[in-house]
């Protein structure tokens, strides 16, 4: 049973708190109000959600995919008028093998105790987000389960769709990349010095380009080792060094000012953000707590940043469209648009409208930026592979016309 904190008042105004374990927080206001004790707050606690978990299932990890299936599944079962433990029961029999399975069961047990979706959801934070648990959260009180269950569905598919056009336009440059390099290495390495001792030995006065290629060469092959750790242990410093909040701070204002590549990864960051914000915000959910859960997902420190002084901003009493206009990480147009909605009442409209917007726009983005990133990326490999060949090739020409000669 959940352990809860909380803070009441008694019949003389006197601040009293305690700590109790109940089913859910109804139960705790209603045994306490019997006491003449007034709830004032109540925090359920961490320790007590996950323990009776972390064998079970909390430390499992599920794809996008399997996240996709659940939510579209129990929100089919919850349209049709099944209760949600009976439900959550035909889905512990079909996710019986897959990972979410123990998760599925988790929620279960703990439902049927009496605790609400959403904090049974709690329970499993690497798998159920605190964006995903606060709609929920509206969509109990508002009695729209379904319907949020059904737009976190969307969501996850639209993000699944994105990163999955952008993979696909990466995968064939990376590859090419990838081989090319090698081959490179290899020229480097093992062919280019050979050369050079041949070269060497025949006192040859070689051309400007080959002296260039076979310094490179000397300079890689005295460093191989430096390179290859870098190849090896670069992602994995580039991923600790991100952990490190003022470091990715940086990283991410860098990314953010890379040509063709900083404006898509900004239109991603801000695409999440209107998603989650118009989700939501037309889940009754309050803004201030939609933008500070939201400042958390977007995935750039810099606007993660810049949505905090947004928040604070709104706190205050000013319109979230006019803090937005002091930064400049948002674009115009979403800016515009929030304005919009602000002076005509329909902030959740123009929220819908702006993801739809950058539902409609990134798609195309993407297509123009990889129809150039991709014929650029094979110049690039082919200019240095030619570089190569060529130093060697201008050598072994001289001979010839020497030998002509």
């Amino acid at each position: 049973m959940p352990e809860y904190s909380y803070i009441g008042l008694d019949d003389t105004g006197k601040k009293v708190t305690g700590t109790l374990s109940f089913p859910n927080e109804g139960a705790l206001e209603a045994k306490l109000k019997s006491t003449g004790i007034w709830l004032i707050s109540a925090q359920r606690s961490r320790r007590s959600q996950v323990a009776n978990y972390v064998t079970r299932g909390h430390r499992y990890k599920t794809s996008r995919r399997d996240l996709i299936t659940f939510f579209i599944q129990i929100s089919l079962l919850l349209n049709a008028g099944i209760p949600i433990v009976q439900a959550l029961e035909r889905l512990e029999d079909d996710f019986a093998d897959e990972p979410l399975g123990p998760v599925i069961n988790g929620l279960k047990e703990q439902i049927s105790n009496g605790t609400p979706l959403h904090e049974a959801m709690d329970a499993f934070p690497r798998i159920f987000s605190p964006q995903m648990t606060s709609l929920i959260k509206a969509g109990e009180a508002s009695g729209t389960l379904p319907n949020v269950l059904d737009n976190l569905r969307h969501y996850l598919e639209w993000l699944e769709t994105l990163q999955g056009d952008i993979r696909q336009a990466l995968t064939y440059p990376l590859v090419v990349m990838l081989a090319v390099t090698g081959l490179v290495f290899v020229l480097m390495v093992y062919v280019v010095p050979q050369f050079a001792q041949l070269f060497k030995s025949m006192n040859m006065e070689v051309p400007t380009l080959t002296r260039i290629v076979m310094g490179t060469s000397g300079f890689v092959s005295a460093t191989w080792f430096v390179w290859l750790g870098l190849l090896v242990g670069g992602p994995i410093a580039y991923r600790f060094a991100c952990k490190v909040e003022a470091v990715a701070l940086v990283i991410d204002e860098y990314k953010l000012r890379l040509p063709l590549f900083g404006e898509l990864i900004q239109m991603f960051a801000l695409s999440r953000f209107s998603h989650n914000l118009a989700m939501m915000y037309k889940a009754g959910i309050p803004l201030t707590r939609a933008l500070e859960i939201c400042r958390n997902i977007v995935g750039n420190q810099a606007i993660s940043r810049a949505l905090g002084r947004v928040l604070r901003g709104v706190t205050e009493g000013n319109p979230m469209s006019k803090v937005m206009a002091g930064e400049k990480v948002f674009s115009k147009a979403l800016i515009t648009m929030l304005a919009s909605g602000e002076a005509s009442g329909k902030l959740d409209v123009a929220l819908e409208s702006i993801s739809d917007y950058y539902n409609s726009i990134i798609p195309r983005k993407i297509k123009v930026f990889f129809s150039l990133f991709e014929p650029a990326v094979m110049f690039i490999l082919i200019g240095v592979v030619g570089a190569v060949a060529l130093a060697l090739i201008l050598p072994i020409l001289q001979l010839w016309e020497a030998a002509g000669g």
